[in-house]
């Protein structure tokens, strides 16, 4: 941080410090350690809140009125560390409301600031501890409210798959060789990003600031698990051992011998990432999504599979949705991605495989289904209908 607002570009910067706490510490951090009134930067301190959540609309308003101030060539916005960096992004896309909606006539933040990069710092001395967290974010004392349910190792990958400038900190204090570890898996993770080596956060400027690098839909496309659905396949790190790979079924799984599986911690604890669906045969009717970061498994109900649904009520245009279709299931799909280190992969399709209906039980029918032993958490099954033009492009929109 100290670097960059040393600015030896010459750039006039205003730096907007987001921090949970009701004493912003970044912020005072900055203001004893940043020259900032040399290069007449501004130092904006946004804290008692999660940019990506309660303070968006202050974070929009803030951004309008420095932009009409027309001092600043540049913002640098240090969010939370626990902020989701989608949501982040998305306040580019959104307008002020209310009384705040007559600044100047702006419609959406876009037309007076955009979004030039997005980095992400790792720390390298903790990384594997974090991403082996099985703690969530209020046990650490890191919430955004005391209903956050989120999980630490999620949000670091959440953080290293959106981003597309990613900076490994604190090299100095890990061997050359867990560096090399972590970028290996970092580069699985997020393909596209820009990796840059540091220490103490010594950086290029140039390579986070006006870099005109950064685009919302590659972003969004980025994650390496995306990547791999869409056959863009990472090559393996056999030095490290990281590989990746996808699985697909056209069966449902047993939810008892699924479970098993996920719960098989020698096979399941190397799989570092997991993304995908997954076609339950006692929730035959909804499409589910597994998700693993780290230790943590997740599975939640997406919406009703297309096949289940009339189609005015799919979110995707016909001629995409049938791509996924085939004769006797609709798109009822196993489609599942596994990236991590040291992963057993010939046992974990075996056991996958095992894991899906027999012909026996398959013969049961779906009302039979239903009796099967199923240990997952309900999921609350929500379906938003998205209008369509004629020409098939969506209109979605944002719930502030």
């Amino acid at each position: 941080m100290n670097h960059v607002l040393k600015n030896r570009e010459g750039l006039k910067v205003a730096v907007i410090v987001n921090d949970m706490s009701d004493v912003n510490i970044d912020a005072t951090f900055v203001k004893g350690h940043a020259e900032l009134s040399r290069f007449d930067d501004k130092l904006i301190d946004l804290h008692n809140g999660c940019i990506c959540c309660t303070l968006r609309e202050d974070l929009l308003v803030e951004i309008i009125k420095l932009a009409k101030e027309q001092r600043f060539d540049y913002l640098l916005i240090e969010s939370t560390g626990i902020s989701e960096p989608m949501p982040v992004a998305e306040t580019f896309t959104f307008g002020p409301k209310g009384e705040n909606a007559e600044m100047a006539g702006i419609h959406v933040l876009s037309e007076v600031a955009h979004l030039d990069t997005m980095v992400t710092v790792v720390d390298c001395l903790n990384f594997w501890d974090r991403l082996g967290s099985l703690q969530k974010l209020v046990d650490v004392g890191e919430s955004a409210s005391p209903e956050d349910e989120r999980n630490v190792a999620n949000l670091l990958i959440d953080q290293v798959e959106f981003a597309n400038v990613i900076l490994l900190n604190k090299t100095d204090l890990v061997s050359a060789e867990a560096v090399a570890k972590i970028k290996s898996l970092i580069e699985h993770l997020n393909p596209s990003a820009l990796i840059q080596i540091t220490q103490r956060s010594v950086i290029d400027i140039k390579t986070i600031i006006n870099t005109n690098r950064f685009d919302f839909l590659k972003a969004v496309d980025a994650p390496g698990w995306l990547k791999e659905l869409r056959g863009e396949h990472v090559p393996e790190t056999i030095e490290y051992g990281i590989s990746s790979f996808i699985y697909n079924a056209r069966k449902p799984f047993h939810p008892g011998r699924l479970w098993d599986l996920f719960e098989n911690k020698a096979l399941m604890e190397p799989v570092l990432r997991g993304k995908g669906f997954i076609w339950l045969a006692s929730r035959d009717e909804y499409m589910g999504e597994w998700e693993k970061a780290g230790k943590m498994i997740e599975t939640r109900g997406s919406s009703e599979w297309y096949c289940e649904l009339p189609e005015d009520q799919w979110d995707l245009p016909k001629e995409i949705a049938m791509t996924q279709f085939v004769d006797g299931v609709g798109d009822k799909r196993q489609e599942m991605v596994f990236i991590g280190v040291g992963m057993d992969k010939e046992q974990i399709l075996h056991l996958l495989e095992l894991a899906l209906l027999t012909p026996d039980e398959m013969a049961l029918g779906p009302g039979r289904w239903e009796d099967f032993e199923d240990k997952f958490e309900e999921w609350d099954c929500q379906f938003e209908v998205v209008p369509h033009d004629h020409d098939g492009d969506e209109h979605p929109s944002h719930d502030d």
